[in-house]
């Protein structure tokens, strides 16, 4: 028990804000979802122990996949400051240059998987604006006639599912860059969409 005297000037610090605090629920959720994750990696852990990701521990990041995907024979180029990557064969390394799937996954779960998702999405949604929200107010700006009509969960099922494609090649844009933060073309969309198996929605640069 604390007993304080009024005369004494006595006070009694209160608690500061815990790392939770002003983090918009989407992204709080996400947090959550990934410290319960039982195979996250000690370093996404403790990185997102703050609730937060800055910009030298995403580059941190993505220096430990690069250093991973190194290791097992591919090189890593970064094409853009921020979001994506491409994967080439090292020479001498035997690897087949058009199946490096096995090793980017298992190097993304380890270095990149939750960091990316927080960093860039808290940067480019830092009010947590929902990303099915997000793409159907962009196809609503560009015409894209894919779900009107339809409820907000009607459309989240929509999107979500693997075999759906936009009708339209802006609409493919506003599937993978819906708010133009990326700076992608409707060419880098619909080759995005074509290639989904490689970077599919949970793992692109949105």
């Amino acid at each position: 028990m604390v007993l304080c005297l009024a005369l004494a000037g006595c006070s009694v610090s209160q608690p500061g804000p815990g790392p939770t605090s002003g983090v918009p629920a989407l992204w709080r959720e996400l947090i959550d979802q990934a410290l319960a994750d039982p195979t996250i990696s000690d370093f996404q852990r403790q990185v997102l122990a703050d609730y937060r990701v800055t910009d030298a521990e995403y580059q941190v990041a993505r220096q430990k996949f690069a250093q991973c995907m190194a290791d097992a024979g591919w090189l890593v180029t970064f094409p853009n400051p921020d979001g994506g990557f491409s994967v080439d064969a090292a020479p001498g390394s035997g690897k087949d240059p058009a199946d490096p799937f096995a090793d980017v996954d298992r190097c993304q779960a380890t270095t990149l998987n939750y960091v990316e998702q927080v960093y860039l999405g808290m940067r480019d949604n830092p009010g947590g604006v929902p990303a099915a929200q997000q793409i159907r107010d962009c196809f609503k700006r560009n015409g894209v006639p894919d779900g009107a009509g339809m409820s907000d969960d009607a459309f989240e099922r929509m999107i979500a599912d693997p075999n759906y494609h936009a009708s339209t090649p802006a609409g493919k844009l506003c599937y993978w860059d819906p708010t133009g933060s990326l700076g992608l073309t409707e060419d880098d969309a619909v080759e995005l969409d074509a290639n989904r198996r490689v970077f599919g929605p949970s793992e692109s640069p949105t």
